[in-house]
């Protein structure tokens, strides 16, 4: 019985250990920092934390068109309520500083000219191409509209 009872106690013993979801902290080869659930191939673990709660994705059929694909979840972008075109929608202010420093980092990320934006001169150096800079002039639209979120919040606070 004793033995029948350890027996379980090992097989059950993997189980409680995968149960628990870890998140990493790490570094990317690029030098950028990134947090996932498991870790990429090159990269180096900063700082391993177990996760609180699992995040539950849940589809509606009138998110999917019925289809049963992946939710579309659509945001209006003006930042006003559905009822009232003129009323700005209340916006935390954790919230606009996080929409702020993505908007920041996706800026610092995208600075990097990607293959096709550069074009070669006749004299041997090379120059941007019109698309790159309309890239990051939409990024910097971006960065320009999240501040002005944050400032909003802070007014409305």
């Amino acid at each position: 019985m004793l033995r029948l009872i350890c027996a379980i106690f090992l097989a059950a013993g993997p189980l409680a250990v995968s149960s628990q979801q870890m998140i990493y902290k790490v570094q990317m080869p690029d030098g950028s920092v990134m947090y996932s659930d498991s870790v990429p191939s090159g990269a180096k673990v900063l700082e391993e934390r177990e996760a609180k709660s699992t995040p539950r994705v849940t589809t509606l059929p009138s998110q999917t068109g019925g289809k049963g694909g992946p939710a579309v979840i659509t945001r209006q972008s003006s930042g006003t309520r559905a009822g009232s075109p003129n009323t700005p929608a209340p916006v935390s202010v954790e919230a606009a500083e996080r929409e702020l420093a993505v908007a920041r980092r996706k800026l610092e990320l995208g600075r990097e000219p990607l293959p096709g934006e550069r074009l070669g001169l006749k004299g041997g150096g090379s120059r941007l191409t019109p698309e790159y800079e309309a890239r990051i002039a939409g990024m910097e639209r971006e960065v320009a509209a999240a501040e002005a979120k944050v400032k909003r919040a802070y007014d409305a606070r």
